[in-house]
C-alpha cells in the first residue's frame, strides 16, 4: 500500500474521483519546563476515510519552546478538519488533547510530563510524556521525586512505536562527576521534553515534531 509521509506541512492531490484512505497523525511534543515539569506528549489519531477529487491541506506540528503544534488535515472543498492530532503542553498537561483530539477509528492521548513534585528545593527535574500511538495513549513520565544522584526521572515509554519522553534533568553526583546533568529532548514523534534542573540555567528537553501519513 503506498504511503506519502509528511514531516512538514504539504498538499495531498486525489486525482481521480475518489480515493479511499487511512490517515494518521501525531502531535508535536511540549518542551520541558525550566520549572522542572516535563512536556507532555503529542497525540495520536487515525481515521479512514474516502477522499475526493481536490487538494487537501496537511499540517505537521512541530516543536516549540513551549508546547507542541497540532498536526491536521482540511477538508479541499470547505477547510474542514478531518483529522486532528493536538500537541503536548509545556506544563504537561493533557486536558486540551480531550476537546480538540480527532480521530473516526483511533484516537488516543500522549502522556503527561510529570510535574516535580518535589517542588524547587528539590531541583531535579520530571520527565516528559510519550506520544499516543496506535497501540494506546502514551506513558506518563516520571516525578522528579524518582531521581538520584546517578539516575535522571525517566520519560515515558511503554511502545516501540511512538516518540519516548525525555529524561529529565538532574544533578549528578559521584567520584568523578559532580554536576548538572541536562535533561534530554522527546523523541520523534511527538515526544515530550525532559523538565529542566530548577535552578539557575534552564537546562530542559525540546520536544519532537509530529508526523502525518496517508496511505492508499
Amino acid at each position: 500500500m503506498p504511503t506519502t509521509t509528511y514531516t512538514s506541512n504539504g498538499t495531498f492531490h486525489v486525482t481521480g474521483s475518489s480515493l479511499a484512505v487511512t490517515m494518521s497523525c501525531v502531535g508535536a511534543g511540549g518542551n520541558g519546563s525550566s520549572a522542572g515539569n516535563g512536556g507532555s506528549g503529542g497525540a495520536y489519531a487515525q481515521s479512514y476515510r474516502t477522499l475526493y477529487t481536490g487538494s487537501y491541506a496537511v499540517y505537521v506540528g512541530q516543536a516549540t519552546a513551549t508546547d507542541g503544534g497540532n498536526s491536521y488535515i482540511l477538508s479541499g472543498s470547505n477547510n474542514i478538519v478531518i483529522i486532528r492530532a493536538p500537541g503536548g503542553k509545556q506544563d504537561g498537561t493533557i486536558d486540551h488533547q480531550e476537546t480538540l483530539l480527532t480521530g473516526s477509528k483511533y484516537a488516543y492521548y500522549g502522556g503527561r510530563g510529570c510535574p516535580d513534585f518535589l517542588g524547587y528545593s528539590s531541583y531535579n527535574g520530571s520527565g516528559g510524556g510519550q506520544a499516543g500511538s496506535i497501540d494506546g495513549n502514551g506513558q506518563d513520565g516520571q516525578s522528579a521525586f524518582f531521581s538520584t544522584t546517578s539516575a535522571p526521572a525517566s520519560g515515558g515509554y511503554a511502545y516501540s512505536g511512538a516518540g519516548a519522553g525525555g529524561d529529565g534533568a538532574y544533578y549528578r553526583a559521584g567520584s568523578t562527576t559532580n554536576g548538572v546533568i541536562a535533561a534530554t529532548a522527546g523523541t520523534i514523534p511527538g515526544g515530550g521534553g525532559g523538565g529542566s534542573y530548577d535552578y539557575g540555567t534552564n537546562t530542559s528537553g525540546a520536544g519532537a515534531r509530529g508526523i502525518v501519513t496517508i496511505a492508499y
